[in-house]
């Protein structure tokens, strides 16, 4: 009997070993197979409706021209900015629109009532003379993991005007499809805004809105 226990305990140990090694065996797979690339299909590119396009983008940037066209705003209508500028880009959070546009001292002291624009900002938009949507684009890249497949809008408004500030200046909107066929706001490339002394020459310019 003690012999036979003796075995069984062996044959055991070798049973454990065998499957311990199975396992780190399956997992180190595993892994692998998960920090591999997925494997790119198809990228195809067509334009977008530009009209469309432009009336995308213009419905953040008025919300920002009626803003920069006042000295002061109250706390609520602070707040109803912020509001309104999450909604229209859907809960992009990478930027601060507050201290972007708003006095910075005065943002967090809730004792302040009125909150003063900053002057020193230019926030070029199609509204403003010489600056348009130039381009919109559709990136559709497929692979052979469905998972991965995913769509990108890009939208490009420029400067063409003389100004040698803004000589050069473009900005990028990016926007994803989402499972709903939605396009949903994903970020900016280029410049968003412009910040200096001398700006506040060039929105007195500028604010001639088409």
């Amino acid at each position: 009997m003690k012999l036979f226990r003796l075995k069984w305990g062996c044959n055991l140990k070798k049973y454990c070993l065998i499957c311990t090694i199975i396992t780190i065996t399956l997992f180190l797979v595993s892994c692998g197979n998960t920090s591999k690339k997925p494997q790119l299909v198809q990228k195809e590119n067509y334009d977008f409706n530009i009209n469309t396009a432009t009336q995308m983008i213009e419905e953040g940037e008025k919300i920002i021209k009626d803003i920069s066209l006042k000295d002061t705003v109250s706390r609520e209508s602070f707040n109803q900015f912020l509001t309104d500028m999450n909604d229209v880009y859907d809960g992009y959070e990478d930027v601060h629109w507050e201290y972007i546009f708003f006095n910075n001292k005065e943002i967090d002291d809730k004792h302040v009532k009125e909150l003063h624009l900053n002057k020193n900002n230019f926030y070029p938009t199609s509204y403003h003379k010489d600056i348009e949507v130039v381009s919109a684009k559709v990136t559709n890249t497929y692979y052979q993991e469905k998972f991965f497949n995913h769509s990108l809008l890009t939208v490009r408004e420029e400067y063409s005007g003389n100004d040698s500030k803004l000589k050069g200046w473009y900005r990028e909107y990016l926007y994803e499809k989402n499972e709903d066929e939605k396009w949903i706001f994903y970020g900016f490339g280029g410049e968003m805004n412009l910040a200096e002394d001398g700006f506040v020459l060039i929105i007195s310019l500028l604010n001639n809105f088409r």
